[in-house]
């Protein structure tokens, strides 16, 4: 339970707001381009709801013509939440992205059979 609840350590890594904040703004386009492609890349072996999820969020980035600059400022906005100070980026990102292509995402969901997110 403890687990689950506390973001990951790692030294060395941007695992906090903190530290993105010491990030220059092209170190952090560079950081978003492989966290969002690494989080939207699917698996063979992704449950359906995540599979899901991820095809909405490309289908949205696509649609609304989302760059890395603007995935850099939803994380800059993120972080202005201090409860969000000791996450890493990539939690920050998944939220975001939630909230922007919510509807991208229920879509995909809708035309397997599955409810809304």
């Amino acid at each position: 339970m403890l687990l689950g609840s506390a973001p990951a350590r790692a030294d060395g890594f941007i695992n906090s707001g903190q530290l993105w904040g010491r990030l220059s703004p092209a170190e952090k386009s560079a950081y978003v381009l492989g966290l969002n492609d690494s989080i939207n890349y699917v698996f063979v072996d992704d449950t359906l709801v995540n599979a899901l999820a991820k095809r909405g969020r490309t289908t949205c980035l696509r649609e609304l013509k989302i760059t890395p600059q603007s995935l850099v400022e939803k994380i800059d906005l993120g972080y202005r939440d201090n409860a969000m100070l000791g996450f890493p980026p990539a939690v920050i990102y998944i939220l975001k992205m939630s909230e922007v292509c919510k509807v991208y995402v229920d879509r995909e969901r809708a035309a397997f059979g599955l409810g809304p997110s």
